[in-house]
């Protein structure tokens, strides 16, 4: 250069002159040391502070890496062992293979401790591939199907067979004198309902009924539930046996009220408390290992089973399910099967069962012939002995249809004999369990000597016969409330161990399957839903957990994203305050209230409603809540917990303008209502803000101070201890957003309440919205005298909406 340049370094502190050329030879050589002394650093283990896959260049290095060693590469891997070998890491073990979880000891273990939690019914592993499963009851149990089946399940039931595993529901079995069983059972239920457990219909075993259950010498008031009873038949002697199928939520209040009846004591010493669970885990493929509960009081005779999760309870519904059955089930010959070594050849040797086998095998072969179970007697029993269910299933799934009779037979008179079974025998039971071949084992036996596959082989004669017993369901009764007969069907008892055979039986022979959600809908098309009744141990239960779910959705949003309830007028918007809004319409203010099922005050109630009979003469107490059917004359779905409201004059005026000009509008819109708490909630929220920032200051000013005292030590700030402060705070601002106890129901809105929707759906049997609800007695009063002539017509209007509609109603009287 022609002159140097002199350029300022501030880190040498003056001017410097740089050299116009570099060495090339001098700066290789001084960089040859430095890489020599990193190569040597990255070789050595002992003095560098990084592990292996740290000092990777950053495109080499996989988070895998820290427990994979195989993801580095192959020279680096023994240093990367030895350096986690000193550290002292445990070894991570690699996952087992699928092949491995799926052997058979392994899958029982696993099976075995995800049972300990809920229940599984036998048909769980069928089941769980198939529909979405809920823990509920403290079952594991099939939800819905995970295809769209809602439409295909309500033409099952109206068309086919819909087929549900309710084996959930627990069996109590009762035995001692008839006279004595007689007496105390009468204190649980009333003749004002209907028929109850001791009538003359039912004692002999032929018949099954259902009846409903109260605490003791407490009708109407205090119910427990809907049971299914049915006794056993061929009884000789003066003492009788009894099996009572109960829901599980009242299953055990059921048991506690019988044995306080009939004061019984446990036989088991270090059992005495009946409120705490008595069984351990339960699987019902063993029922031998499983401990049935027993009561017994000598001194009267009786004596009280638990049988719950022992015995198979499956529920077929839709006219072609007396076809499936008749297809499926395969009666046993009287002179079949008595020379193998089985429960059968030697319970068959004695007189009396040789004409219980003669009269059952007459009777099904002639009722096979019908088309629908509808033709046989209501709640009619056959107790049958059947072959094994693996042995009667066609090669793909078939469709049963019944053949076409010109002329119908007479069938046979039933009589005692027909509902006769071992099934009730409970040392039969358990042996059917343990005797019961695999189907791996009797698949093997038809390989080596069936050539034909589906053709009958001298194995299949060597395999046990199963005893079940079937209950007709008789369906609708009254064509003027819902479509007659529908809802028929059959309920299928089998012992522990055939109930995946039989299922699967079924399936093959064209059951449409379903669930749990399914009996919502069965319950909307039939016009009964025993899940929702506002005075029963069920319905209580069921509606505290949708109240919980719902309520704490709605807190979970933000303030700006919720539902303003007291702008809209709606006072309860997740439950149905019964109690208050019973003692707001009665004069007498009690709390207490039942839903009326007395059949004859509820037959003048409709006949009232037809115009037919004076509502006052009807003799309706105040404190009763009345069951009814609504449908909606025009078009919304107001959806659950919708109110019940009277109308005003002017609104059927109003309807009947809007009918001419083809105007489906609401008949009347609520006015919106300023909030009298959202001041109230601005101001509490902003002094909490303020508390919460006063505090915190408090706590950073404490951390100062201890600063100044100990310089150079490291201080943290104290965590806040304002849990409890927190919590009333959000306690007082969900009482002013939506509070647990209302100021009135009946004056909540412009409309007089005086009744809630438990459930509203679109009916596909009456091609319309419809929906299931109670009423209050004073107020249906009130409706007759504003409706003085035509047909009755209520208003409901949605949780969620402002607009009334008319509905027409019916009165549950089923």
């Amino acid at each position: 250069m022609a002159s140097d340049s002199l350029q300022y370094d501030a880190a040498l502190g003056g001017s410097v002159q740089l050299p116009d050329e570099v060495d090339s030879e001098r700066f290789n050589e001084e960089r040859i040391i430095e890489i020599k002394t990193m190569l040597r650093n990255i070789a050595s283990t002992d003095k560098q502070t990084k592990l292996m896959h740290q000092s990777l260049p950053l495109h080499m290095r996989r988070r895998a890496m820290t427990y994979n060693p195989k993801r580095l590469p192959r020279k680096f891997r023994v240093i990367h062992l030895s350096q986690f070998s000193k550290s002292g890491q445990p070894e991570r073990k690699k996952r087992p293979s699928r092949k491995y979880r799926r052997k058979a000891n392994v899958l029982l273990e696993e099976y075995e401790r995800r049972k300990r939690t809920n229940v599984w019914l036998e048909t769980h592993i069928w089941h769980a591939k198939r529909f979405h499963m809920l823990n509920k009851w403290g079952y594991k149990i099939p939800f819905t199907p995970t295809s769209k089946a809602y439409r295909a399940c309500y033409r099952a039931t109206s068309k086919h067979c819909l087929l549900q595993d309710v084996s959930y529901f627990g069996c109590i079995e009762i035995q001692g004198e008839e006279l004595l069983l007689s007496k105390r059972l009468k204190q649980f239920c009333s003749e004002k309902v209907g028929l109850t457990i001791v009538a003359k219909a039912f004692l002999e075993g032929k018949r099954s009924g259902y009846v409903w259950i109260f605490e003791r010498d407490k009708f109407p008031y205090k119910c427990i539930g809907k049971i299914r009873f049915l006794w056993r038949a061929g009884e000789t002697d003066n003492r009788r046996t009894l099996w009572l199928f109960a829901h599980p939520v009242f299953y055990r209040k059921l048991v506690v009220e019988l044995v306080n009846a009939f004061n019984l004591k446990d036989t088991y010493e270090n059992d005495m408390e009946m409120d705490v669970g008595h069984k351990a885990s339960k699987t019902m493929n063993n029922p031998g290992t499983i401990r049935i509960p027993k009561y017994v009081n000598d001194s009267l005779g009786v004596t009280i089973l638990e049988l719950k999760d022992t015995i198979n309870y499956f529920r077929l519904t839709g006219p072609l399910s007396h076809s499936i059955l008749s297809k499926a089930l395969k009666v046993c010959e009287p002179s079949e099967n008595v020379n193998q070594n089985n429960w059968y050849s030697e319970w068959f040797q004695q007189t009396d069962n040789k004409n219980i086998v003669d009269e059952q095998f007459k009777l099904w072969h002639a009722t096979c012939k019908l088309t629908s179970s509808g033709e046989l007697s209501p709640g009619i029993v056959f107790g049958l002995v059947i072959k094994d269910p693996r042995l009667n299933r066609p090669c793909k799934r078939t469709k049963a249809i019944p053949s076409v009779i010109m002329k119908p037979e007479p069938l046979p008179e039933c009589n005692f004999l027909t509902a006769c079974s071992p099934l009730w025998n409970t040392s039969i039971r358990d042996r059917i369990a343990k005797e019961m071949q695999s189907t791996h084992a009797l698949n093997s036996k038809k390989n080596k000597e069936c050539l034909v596959p589906g053709e009958y082989c001298s194995s299949d004669g060597s395999v046990q016969p199963i005893p079940i017993i079937l209950m007709q369901n008789t369906g609708s009764q009254n064509g003027q409330f819902k479509r007659l007969g529908y809802g028929a069907g059959w309920d299928l008892i089998a012992p522990a161990g055939y109930g995946l055979p039989l299922w699967q039986t079924l399936i093959m022979w064209g059951a449409k399957p379903a669930g749990v959600k399914e009996l919502d809908m069965q319950a909307l098309e039939t016009g009964v839903d025993l899940n929702r009744i506002p005075d029963t141990v069920l319905g209580k239960s069921e509606a505290d957990i949708e109240y919980e779910k719902k309520w704490s959705k709605y807190f979970a949003r933000p303030s700006n994203r919720r539902v303003n309830y007291k702008k809209i007028a709606i006072a309860s918007p997740f439950r149905c305050p019964w109690s208050q809004l019973v003692s707001e319409w009665s004069v007498l203010k009690n709390s207490s209230f039942f839903v009326l099922r007395d059949q004859e005050v509820l037959s003048k109630v409709q006949m009232a409603i037809n115009r037919r009979f004076n509502i006052q003469s009807a003799g309706l107490p105040s404190q009763c809540l009345i069951p009814i059917s609504l449908t909606m004359k025009s078009r919304g779905n107001p959806g659950d917990n919708a109110l019940i409201c009277l109308p005003h004059r002017h609104d059927f005026r109003q309807n009947k303008q809007q009918k001419q000009v083809s105007d489906n509008s609401p008949v009347y819109i609520e006015e919106l209502r300023k909030d009298p708490n959202q001041k109230e909630r601005l101001l509490l929220r902003r002094h909490h803000l303020k508390l919460l920032k006063r505090l915190r200051c408090r706590r950073i000013r404490e951390k100062k101070i201890r600063q100044r005292k100990n310089p150079g030590k490291l201080i943290r700030i104290s965590k806040p201890n304002n849990q409890e402060l927190v919590k009333q705070q959000l306690s007082k601002m969900r009482e002013l957003w939506l509070p647990e106890v209302p100021e009135t129901i009946r004056n909540q809105c412009s409309r007089e309440c005086f009744g809630y929707v438990t459930q509203c759906s679109f009916s596909l049997t009456e091609a319309n919205v419809a929906a299931l609800g109670y009423v209050t007695a004073d107020g249906l009063k009130k409706l007759f005298k504003i409706c003085s002539k035509g047909t009755l017509k209520v208003l409901v209007r949605g949780t969620k909406s402002r607009c009334y509609r008319f509905a027409s109603f019916k009165i549950q009287n089923e």
